[in-house]
């Protein structure tokens, strides 16, 4: 009996595997058939944004979206020019106030007591104007904007920025109410036609080169009294420590002691010092070992302090050590970050010599500039984050960016400054600067990375010339006045005219959003407190460069200028 019962019990469950292997097969293909694909949300999960609204800063996973689709930012920087000066007339620009197309402003003019009117100019090489932030502060003149003549008057008659007892000449005219156009700029309007035009861009900083090229880098511009130390930084608008002046130091006993083979300047110098001119060649072993123009003063100062000489010779000597006193830039600039994020950058120097004049004088000789020598367009090399990050490397010859491009190596982020004779810093050719700045994009664009590049484009300061828009005050140091900015990318809105009010601390932003998560430069946040007067890209004032681009459009087409140069 119990046999029986085993017996049936194994063919009622044999009946039942049977039957579950039939339910098995007609059900799991129906149900396979019918499941989604994996990477679709569940009906009631919630949708994802639109490309355009990805989350900023979010690391893409599958095709990048929204901001995620830059890989590559590029900061090119040309010198000195105002937006009117050269987009005063764009259409659907705010350019120069107009009626029945003549200038409706009328600036004065103290030389003859009349007013100038904006002319159009067709001069390839132009003059300008001062543009220290004393001359910002006048030609802005409290929102009335009418004192770019008078203080190019100034500049002209050899009259300080200040100064209110001018005896003004007129036999030299000024330019700074020129503009031009198209005709002029064709390079420039045709990315503007075909990319994004920026007519609300004021410089971050109201006053010349190198506080704005500091501005550039670190959104600060600064003087510290301890090397090192970013709490000892403090505001220095005007006057930030600028390299050693070689022609100073050349007029230094140091200077006049190394001259090679050459003892006899050194030899008239310490006669002339009251010192054995017999020294001279004691002396020049002395500086060419060790007080080089390349020499730091600790350095120089050292050898001086060891030197087998008298007291009164050292004295001497430690005057014109002082001279080779580098600069110390302490405070935090954006490489911090990228290096932090690792987060790959380059600084392009195209080897040459000096835009402007260090501290904005008027004339100078010729200053060397090239990817080794710290300057007011390389002043990277004297940011101590850089060096204690062993970052000095990525400071190149502009060279390294035409191979980058050519390749398809360009870093995440790449600031491109200009020599004198393609900067368009007056009296640099216009026609120079276009040539070279359309071989830089022409060189982007030929390339691999050109699908997934933002190019920035814009001018340091104004360089004296007129603007009719009365800047944003946010700080203390700015903004300064208004000046051309161009978004050139695939997905940059084509033709379109961005009234937002931006700054170049809006590239900051946008690189931060894109490559950072959003960390910012904030002394409260980033682990080297200075004193910087705000956190520039928080400021409600700054618009969102991000709304230039539309990343859900079909990439734009490289736009290829037969009218370049490249070095």
């Amino acid at each position: 009996m119990r046999l029986l019962q085993n017996g049936r019990r194994r063919a009622l469950l044999a009946g039942a595997a049977v039957l579950a292997l039939v339910i098995l097969a007609v059900v799991l293909p129906t149900a396979f058939r019918g499941m989604a694909p994996a990477q679709e949300p569940a009906a009631n999960a919630p949708a994802a944004p639109p490309a355009d609204q990805a989350p900023v800063g979010t690391p893409a996973t599958g095709a990048p979206a929204g901001i995620s689709k830059i890989k590559h930012v590029v900061i090119i920087t040309q010198e000195n020019r105002s937006f009117d000066s050269y987009f005063g007339t764009y259409p659907g620009a705010d350019g120069i106030p107009m009626k029945d197309g003549k200038p409706t402003v009328c600036v004065p003019d103290p030389a003859d007591g009349s007013c100038a009117r904006p002319f159009y100019n067709s001069a390839d090489s132009n003059a300008g104007g001062p543009h220290s932030h004393a001359d910002a502060t006048a030609d802005i003149n409290g929102g009335a904007m009418d004192g770019f003549v008078a203080q190019a008057e100034k500049g002209l008659s050899g009259c300080g920025a200040t100064s209110t007892k001018c005896q003004y000449s007129n036999t030299m005219p000024t330019d700074v109410m020129g503009y031009h156009d198209g005709r002029d700029l064709p390079n420039y309007w045709a990315y503007a036609q075909n990319f994004t035009l920026q007519d609300h861009l004021f410089a971050s900083a109201a006053s010349w080169s190198l506080p704005a090229h500091l501005y550039l880098v670190s959104e600060w511009s600064a003087k510290c009294s301890k090397a090192g130390d970013p709490s000892s930084c403090v505001d220095a608008l005007q006057d930030p420590d600028p390299e050693p002046e070689p022609q100073i130091i050349k007029d230094t006993l140091i200077g006049k002691c190394q001259a090679g083979m050459d003892l006899d300047p050194c030899r008239e110098a310490l006669e002339a010092a009251g010192i054995d001119p017999g020294l001279a060649a004691q002396i020049d072993q002395i500086i060419g070992t060790s007080c080089k123009p390349t020499d730091s003063y600790a350095v120089c100062q050292a050898a001086v302090d060891a030197a087998p000489v008298s007291d009164g010779l050292k004295k001497k000597l430690t005057e014109a050590a002082k001279k080779l006193e580098l600069p110390d830039y302490a405070w935090t600039d954006l490489t911090f970050l990228l290096h932090k994020h690792q987060v790959p950058w380059a600084y392009y120097v195209f080897n040459g010599t000096e835009p402007d004049c260090r501290n904005d004088a008027a004339t100078c000789d010729p200053v060397k500039q090239d990817a080794k020598t710290p300057g007011l367009w390389n002043p990277l090399l004297y940011f101590d984050t850089v060096k204690e990050d062993g970052e000095q490397g990525n400071i190149k010859p502009l060279s390294g960016f035409y191979d980058a491009a050519r390749n398809g190596t360009l870093p995440a982020v790449t600031w491109v400054a200009p020599t004198d004779k393609v900067s368009e810093h007056a009296p640099a050719k216009i026609s120079t600067g276009q040539a070279y700045v359309a071989g830089l994009i022409n060189a982007v664009m030929s390339g691999p990375d050109w699908d997934s590049t933002a190019i920035f484009l814009s001018w340091d300061d104004w360089g004296g010339f007129y603007d009719h828009e009365t800047p944003p005050v946010v700080d203390n140091n700015g903004y300064g006045l208004r000046v051309p900015g161009l978004v050139i990318s695939p997905y940059a809105k084509k033709g379109f005219i961005d009234h937002q009010v931006l700054s170049h601390d809006a590239y900051f932003k946008f690189i931060e959003d894109d490559f950072l998560g959003g960390e910012r430069i904030d002394p409260a946040t980033d682990g080297r407190p200075d004193a910087r007067p705000d956190v520039r890209e928080n400021n409600p004032q700054l618009g969102d460069l991000a709304k230039a681009f539309d990343f859900n459009q079909a990439p734009l087409p490289p736009l290829i200028l037969p009218n370049a140069t490249t070095y």
